[in-house]
């Protein structure tokens, strides 16, 4: 099994992420989040129901089926339009540091695939996503707004320290029965 990144640049223009950032702001829930365990989070969440945006996302939502479809092969529940999507605001001096996305406790199912678009409207410096396999891989393409990464919820990774700007992505963490 393949377990490196899936990417894909400038999947949106800027102007697509333009309309993409109003529809969400104009959407937002209240809904919580809390950190992985033992990981330093400073950047700040808000959320939105897939149903509100969905018409808008679905080259990204064709992006996470093919990627699992091409390199993962993971069993994955279908999305709703219920589904809670995170809105993740980093600015200057916030970051996420290293940690995996996966299910606490005995429950039926797990966190299978993380799955980011970047709805950043502007260039940004630092914010890198890192991947740690076998070695810590950055993911500087990440860094071009309008592109999208997937990868398996188990691989341990970070977003290093905003440096200047801003940088807002949009997160789907695609769940499946439990890992066996």
């Amino acid at each position: 099994m393949n377990f490196t990144y899936a990417f894909a640049k400038n999947l949106f223009s800027r102007e697509n992420i333009k309309n993409l950032n109003l529809k969400i702001n104009e959407n937002f829930i209240n809904s919580s989040d809390s950190a992985a365990s033992d990981a330093v989070k400073t950047s700040s969440v808000k959320f939105v129901k897939l149903g509100s945006v969905e018409n808008l996302i679905k080259p990204f939502l064709q992006f996470c089926y093919q990627a699992n479809t091409k390199l993962y092969r993971f069993d994955l529940y279908p999305l709703t339009k219920e589904k809670i999507l995170n809105y993740n605001i980093y600015e200057k001096g916030t970051e996420y540091g290293w940690h995996t996305d996966g299910t606490e406790g005995l429950t039926s199912d797990d966190i299978k695939l993380t799955c980011l678009l970047n709805c950043s409207e502007d260039n940004y410096l630092g914010a890198n996503l890192s991947l740690f396999t076998g070695g810590e891989r950055k993911c500087e393409e990440f860094n071009i707004p309008g592109s999208a990464v997937v990868f398996p919820s188990f691989i341990n990774h970070r977003v290093d320290k905003l440096i200047s700007g801003k940088r807002n992505t949009l997160a789907i963490w695609m769940y499946g029965s439990r890992f066996k």
